[in-house]
């Protein structure tokens, strides 16, 4: 057998197995999800192959040891655990191993846009007070000769990054579980990166506009500027240059640096295919003022706003909730959104209890818990600017 026939069956064999991981995963949490997990798993390995290494920074044994402490702790082998995470909590979770940890904060900020672009800050405490500055933008003075120059007074607030506990609960079947291997760990890294991401997201962009929600997030900070569209503007499909060009000018210059459009997918999906009375696209691919091209998902720009990157994110509202006085879009700084990592990371296990609907000590699955203190909070107001439809 040549290399090239190994290096087919090899590749075969890595299909089916995402296959049969794709679809236990997806009874757990659902096929939409697993499938965006499998995404993940499958760029991992791309990068392997072609870097030696993934973004997670683990190597083959380092996976292999999470994926054993996930088969102890979700066997219940309390010793095996103990010995391989070396500290148990009170409360029956497992510490996961700092490079895990911090290989999932990794993965997490790949896929999602509050990890990647928010300021990050180290929490060593459930709190932590940031300085935000409130004041006017400084601009010095003149002195005049043998004259006494005036102080400027510095008007610094202050936010708190306040850890809550996340967590991510999924019940897996014990099939699954039983082999230890680095393609269970890449699987469950990658579900609790995606989960991360998606959460942290959440919070950054509408957080306290929903039940449950800990944090303030931009669209629902009271200091954040709202920019009405101009009348007859109702719907979210009628943002356009004018109104770009306003937003742009709510900010202040040295927030420009980094400030970028946000947008739902199906929102920015109709703003770029606006025509004109002759049926030719306003913003198309050659305009120099709006461009609008596919250059991935994710984390890559869907386009241009007058020089200014457009992201799209789940978590905005969607063109079907186009309606009168209605804020649907964020143009700002992401670097005036902080995320406080408390770094902490564990896993713990139950045997029963319900799962997603299912009694899991009947269905022969492990519930799989991970926990992560964590905190989101807006430091500066003036570097967001919120877009409104009309009110007629």
């Amino acid at each position: 057998m040549n290399e090239e026939q190994l290096k087919a069956i090899e590749a075969k064999f890595r299909e089916v197995v995402d296959e049969a991981f794709e679809k236990k995963i997806g009874e757990a949490v659902g096929p939409m999800v697993a499938k965006e997990t499998r995404s993940i798993v499958e760029k991992m390995r791309i990068e392997r192959s072609l870097f030696g290494s993934d973004v997670s920074g683990l190597t083959n044994d380092q996976k292999t040891n999470f994926a054993e402490i996930a088969k102890a702790v979700g066997f219940g082998d309390k010793a095996k655990a103990g010995a391989l995470t070396e500290e148990q909590d009170s409360a029956g979770g497992y510490l996961v191993e700092t490079e895990v940890a911090a290989a999932i904060v990794r993965i997490a900020a790949t896929v999602g846009l509050v990890l990647a672009q928010a300021t990050k800050w180290p929490m060593t405490t459930d709190e932590l007070g940031i300085p935000a500055f409130t004041g006017a933008f400084l601009e010095g003075e003149y002195l005049g000769y043998d004259a006494a120059g005036s102080i400027t007074a510095m008007t610094f607030g202050q936010v708190a990054l306040i850890a809550k506990k996340w967590q991510l609960a999924f019940a897996l079947g014990n099939d699954l579980l039983s082999d230890a291997s680095v393609n269970l760990a890449d699987w469950l890294l990658a579900l609790a990166g995606e989960a991360l991401a998606n959460r942290t997201d959440k919070e950054g962009f509408i957080g306290g506009g929903f039940a449950g929600s800990p944090f303030v997030g931009i669209m629902n900070h009271p200091t954040v500027t709202v920019q009405t569209m101009a009348t007859g503007k109702t719907t979210f499909a009628l943002f356009d240059i004018a109104e770009a060009s306003d937003a742009i000018a709510n900010l202040e210059e040295s927030l420009l640096d980094g400030a970028a459009f946000y947008f739902n997918r199906t929102v920015w999906a109709k703003i770029r295919s606006q025509k004109d009375t002759a049926g030719n696209y306003i913003f198309g691919y050659y305009n120099t003022d709006f461009v609008s091209f596919g250059v991935g998902s994710g984390l890559k720009p869907q386009g241009f706003i007058l020089g200014y990157p457009v992201y799209t994110t789940r978590h905005l509202p969607a063109n079907s909730a186009s309606a009168i006085s209605t804020t649907f879009a964020i143009f700002g700084n992401i670097k005036a959104l902080a995320y406080g990592d408390k770094g902490e990371m564990k896993v713990a296990q139950y045997q029963s209890g319900t799962f997603g609907g299912k009694e899991i000590a009947l269905s022969d699955q492990t519930g799989l818990v991970i926990k992560h203190r964590h905190a989101v909070v807006v430091t500066l107001g003036a570097a967001f600017v919120l877009l409104k439809t009309s009110a007629s």
